[in-house]
C-alpha cells in the first residue's frame, strides 16, 4: 500500500494510476494500448484474410489460418509500440535494509533459515547473476563452509548499508 502511495504521489495528481497484473499503469495509456492493439490486429487479420482467400493456389481453410497469423503479426506490432511510448510506471527502491530482508522473505512464505540453505547449494550461474545485480543484503545469508559462501558478501554487504545511511 504504501509503495502504491508513492507511485501516485511520484506521478502526480491529474494521472489516474490503477494496478493490472501486478504492475502499475496509467489508465489512459493502458485504454489506448488496449485500442491499438485492437485497431492493429483486425486491420492485420482483414488485410491477411483479403490477400491470402484472393489466392488460387491456397486452400480456404489454410488462407484464413494464414489470415491468423497475420494478426497476430499485428498483435505483435501493437505492443512493441505500446512498450516503445508508455514506459512504466513503477519505483524500483535498489538498497534494502537487513531486518527488510526478513520481512521481505516472510511475505514471500520463507524464513532466513531456509533462504540461506537454499543459497547455500544454488546454481553459481544464478549467484553470478545475484553479484552483477549487487544483491549482497541476501548474498550475506550464504553460511560460512557452504559452496556458494564468499567471506566478501559479508563485508559488501555492510558497506551498501552504510552507503545508504541504513546501519
Amino acid at each position: 500500500m504504501e509503495n502504491q502511495d508513492k507511485r501516485q504521489a511520484s506521478a502526480g495528481a491529474d494521472e489516474h494510476l490503477i494496478e493490472v497484473w501486478g504492475d502499475t499503469v496509467k489508465l489512459s495509456q493502458l485504454g489506448i494500448a488496449a485500442l491499438l492493439g485492437i485497431i492493429l490486429t483486425m486491420a492485420f487479420y482483414l488485410v491477411g484474410n483479403n490477400i491470402f482467400s484472393q489466392m488460387e493456389n491456397i486452400e480456404a481453410s489454410l488462407a484464413k489460418g494464414y489470415a491468423l497469423l497475420t494478426g497476430i503479426l499485428g498483435c505483435f506490432l501493437s505492443a512493441a509500440i505500446s512498450a516503445k511510448f508508455f514506459k512504466p510506471k513503477r519505483i524500483i527502491e535498489e538498497h534494502a535494509e537487513s531486518a527488510d530482508i526478513a520481512e521481505i522473505l516472510a511475505f514471500g512464505g520463507t524464513t532466513v533459515e531456509e533462504e540461506a540453505q537454499a543459497l547455500a547449494t544454488l546454481d553459481p550461474k544464478v549467484i553470478a547473476e545475484m553479484e552483477d545485480l549487487e544483491l549482497y543484503a541476501l548474498l550475506a545469508l550464504i553460511p560460512e563452509g557452504a559452496p556458494n559462501y564468499k567471506p566478501e558478501y559479508k563485508e559488501k554487504a555492510a558497506r551498501a548499508a552504510e552507503g545508504s545511511g541504513q546501519v
